[in-house]
């Protein structure tokens, strides 16, 4: 094991050396790492970047497939063909190629690592973009069909963030990288951190104003932004906060909350549009590496302007998300974030339990690729119709869009695709302050998000709020508050609290969202500096859960109850293990008779969703439609009342002997609280493909996460002996009254979320659980000890987030 790593560290020293190399030539026109365009192909011939190396100085791990392109035998030479280049982290744009043919990037050793089909352009006639290619040296050539037919440059790769971190990371190891290539191996943690290697310094010297602006990004992509400040330049600089995402914040015309709440506490507002959206530049791909490092330089390029003194990232959902993606490339400008209503890794959403998510995960992907196709925004459509003609020539590489949901559907298994766009990937990189909150029962992103807190090693401050709600509800007041003084903090630098003028703004914008008027609570800090607020603050536990959202205002963001946590899970919480037993029952003991309830899937049941209006769910009148499933579908298990209260907070597992009469089956897992007049509370759901049950090495006795691979799918067979089914309850808090009891039900996955659809298998499957003796299926529940909660049971449907059904 210990040899592992080191064909991937030979590969980095090499792709270093290369790189330095290429870096250093001097040839006139030769690639630069910070993307300026290459001229023609004659004039990038460089002997440091054509010369092949030594047999043992290349790297051991080659492409998985490659074709080996003999072009130096080439007789006659191939001609020179006039391309220009934009080059980027493991990309190139490749303009003034002929439609139709196709350009085929090939390493050092002639082995192609990348192509793509040249489309029409009406800027520089025909374009290609070459995504994911690997760091280096590279060469590139026009095919027409399967012939090479000229030559293009030769060009220097650099690296994305996260394949620099995971070689940092090695590099940091003290493994010896085996290469004798002049390399101090002691040196790579340096030469090879997680910082971009090229600084946005392309476009030096950019001057933003007060309203519509283009940001340059190294590559040359120019970047659409929307800046509002709290006043005049003249009476700056101001703290700042930038916002990041694919949907449309620079829209000039936005009416966007935002744009006043921001000035109105003092901060300027910076919206910028992501690569290949709306009037931005480039071609779009969700959450791709480049533009995490497209952030960083907008980052740069706010902190170099005369109004701006101190930059924090601001967003709900995708700007939360991007937010992740941004710090990791560790900008030197920022100075915190603070990601709301995020995801910890994209199969969460798209594949949970390993199912394809299609009702919220297929209709996010389908918006946000309809709307980055050209004009694809109506706001964008509007600016090119009124003469922007930068915004219309950045509609020009849109045709290399991938289509993101058939990307989605050819990776349904864990892999690069789903590490290079999930922050738990590169959360570890992260060195600023975080400020993290969202919802258990969150009907998009779906609650999983707290299994990223722990991979936070090296932000400086964590706060992390986590509650029972809404995708919306990091903007209640609960959590309003808090974040605001979090920005004050580490942004603004400067004693937090909120004004009475601004309390009275915030609360008639909060009433507009939530349907009810909302006051915000006090201030946390009153009557302290900076400094010293800053030193209680760092004092206090990371982690706060907040219980029973909507018990005093019923479907409202407002907590009853809150809890300080020094970590999540808490290491205080005491494992709760409840048995099945025979065919209907839940108790604290293991039993030796056996049971064999069973129940046949309903395929149909995975498009059946409990939110009758979307627009309502966030309201205080939600209107769930939350019915129970047939009985032949399901199987159910109920305990006895609880002899004493029991306050839960974490994830929890539910494990399940079964067999089936096929050779694979959907099931899902929901506990309930049945309160003494029978009415039935939801408290959390989990799912799983019983194919791929295989757990991750990560995997723990409280959240039992699947490994994802392809290579851990493992049918059953209808006559071999029951097998352990471990099904992930995803996070939550709740309490359970001495008098309530607690149910189990099994059944096909569906019925059970606001907006997530599940593409279940279409064969109708018996699915048999096994109980009691050697099969002693259970329930493993995360009881946090200590915690004495009110005894007045909240009303039924009071709860945010959870829906409640008569008796």
């Amino acid at each position: 094991a210990g040899a592992g790593p080191r064909p991937l560290v030979m590969a980095i020293a090499l792709a270093f050396a290369l790189t330095a190399s290429a870096c250093s030539s001097g040839s006139e026109g030769s690639a630069g790492l910070d993307g300026s365009d290459t001229g023609d192909a004659s004039a990038a011939e460089s002997p440091e970047l054509t010369s092949g190396e030594p047999e043992s100085a290349r790297p051991a791990d080659g492409p998985t497939t490659s074709t080996t392109i003999a072009t130096t035998t080439t007789e006659p030479p191939l001609p020179v063909a006039s391309l220009r280049t934009r080059i980027g982290p493991n990309r190139v744009v490749v303009l003034g190629a002929d439609p139709g043919t196709t350009i085929v990037a090939l390493d050092e050793r002639g082995d192609e690592v990348g192509r793509d089909v040249v489309e029409a352009s009406e800027l520089d006639g025909g374009s290609a973009i070459l995504r994911d290619l690997p760091p280096g040296a590279t060469s590139l050539e026009v095919w027409d069909g399967d012939e090479p037919i000229a030559r293009g440059p030769s060009i220097a790769i650099a690296d994305s963030i996260p394949s620099a971190m995971a070689r940092s990371a090695m590099a940091s190891s003290g493994i010896d990288d085996g290469i004798d290539d002049g390399v101090d191996d002691s040196a790579l943690p340096e030469l090879l951190s997680g910082a971009p290697s090229t600084p946005a310094d392309a476009a030096p010297d950019q001057e933003l104003t007060s309203g519509y602006n283009y940001i340059e990004t190294r590559d040359g992509t120019t970047l659409s932004a929307y800046v509002s400040l709290p006043g005049p330049v003249a009476d700056g600089p101001y703290p700042t906060l930038f916002e990041y995402s694919g949907y449309t914040p620079s829209d000039p015309g936005a009416d966007d909350p935002s744009r006043f709440l921001i000035p109105t506490l003092g901060y300027a507002l910076v919206q910028v549009n992501v690569r290949g959206t709306g009037c931005s530049g480039g071609s779009f791909d969700a959450f791709e590496p480049v533009q995490g490092l497209d952030g960083y330089d907008v980052i740069e390029v706010l902190a170099d302007q005369p109004w701006v003194d101190g930059l924090g990232m601001w967003g709900v959902s995708y700007p939360g998300i991007m937010q992740l993606h941004v710090a990791a490339t560790r900008p030197p400008s920022l100075d915190a974030i603070a990601p709301l209503s995020v995801i910890d890794r994209v199969e969460s959403v798209l594949y949970p339990g390993g199912i394809f998510n299609s009702g919220f995960g297929a209709d996010w992907t389908s918006e946000v690729s309809d709307s980055a196709v050209a004009g694809g925004q109506a706001w964008a459509a509007r600016r090119i119709a009124s003469g922007d003609e930068r915004c219309a020539d950045n509609q020009d590489l849109r045709v290399h869009n991938p289509d993101l949901i058939e990307v989605v559907r050819d990776n349904p298994f864990a892999g690069e695709f789903a590490d290079t766009r999930s922050p738990a990937t590169t959360a570890p990189n992260i060195d600023v302050p975080v400020f993290l909150a969202g919802a258990f029962h969150d009907e998009q992103t779906g609650g999983r998000f707290p299994a990223i807190i722990d991979d936070f090693t090296a932000a400086p401050v964590v706060r992390a709020y986590l509650y029972n709600g809404l995708h919306i509800d990091p903007l209640g007041p609960d959590i309003l508050v808090p974040l605001i003084e979090f920005y004050d903090l580490y942004v603004a630098d400067r004693s937090p609290g909120i004004d009475p003028i601004t309390r009275l703004i915030a609360g008639a914008g909060l009433a507009t969202v939530f349907g009810a008027p909302l006051d915000l609570p006090p201030n946390n800090y009153p009557g302290l500096s900076a400094s010293e607020t800053r030193d209680r603050y760092e004092d206090e536990p990371p982690v706060r859960v907040l219980f029973e959202v909507g018990a005093t205002a019923p479907n409202l963001p407002v907590a009853r109850f809150d809890v300080p946590l020094d970590d999540w899970p808490s290491s205080d919480v005491e494992v709760d293990r409840w048995y099945l037993i025979g065919g209907e029952r839940l108790g604290p003991r293991p039993v030796s008779s056996r049971g064999e309830p069973s129940f046949e899937t309903d395929p149909d049941e995975g498009d059946v969703v409990t939110a009758g209006s979307l627009t309502a769910l966030w309201t205080n009148r939600p209107g769930w439609r939350w019915e129970p499933t047939d009985d032949s579908n399901r199987v159910t298990f109920t305990s006895g009342v609880v002899d004493e209260q029991l306050v839960l907070a974490g994830p929890a597992s539910v494990d399940l002997w079964v067999t089936i009469d096929g050779d694979d089956a959907d099931l899902e897992a929901t506990l309930t609280e049945i309160a003494p007049d029978g009415s039935e509370t939801y408290i959390q759901s989990g799912w799983v493909r019983l194919s791929r049950r295989t757990l991750s090495e990560e995997a723990t006795e409280l959240r039992p996460s699947i490994s994802g691979l392809e290579s851990d799918v493992a049918r059953l067979s209808p006559d071999e002996e029951p097998v352990l089914v471990r099904i992930e309850i995803l996070p939550f808090a709740h309490v359970m009254r001495d008098d309530s009891r607690l149910r189990l039900t099994v059944d096909t996955p569906g019925a059970s979320r606001p907006r997530w659809r599940f593409e279940v298998l279409e064969e109708s499957t018996t699915v048999t659980v096994h109980t009691g003796g050697a099969f002693d299926s259970s329930i493993a529940l995360p009881v946090l000890p200590g915690v004495t909660a009110p005894a007045e049971r909240p009303a039924c449907g009071s709860l945010r987030g959870q829906p409640c059904r008569p008796g």
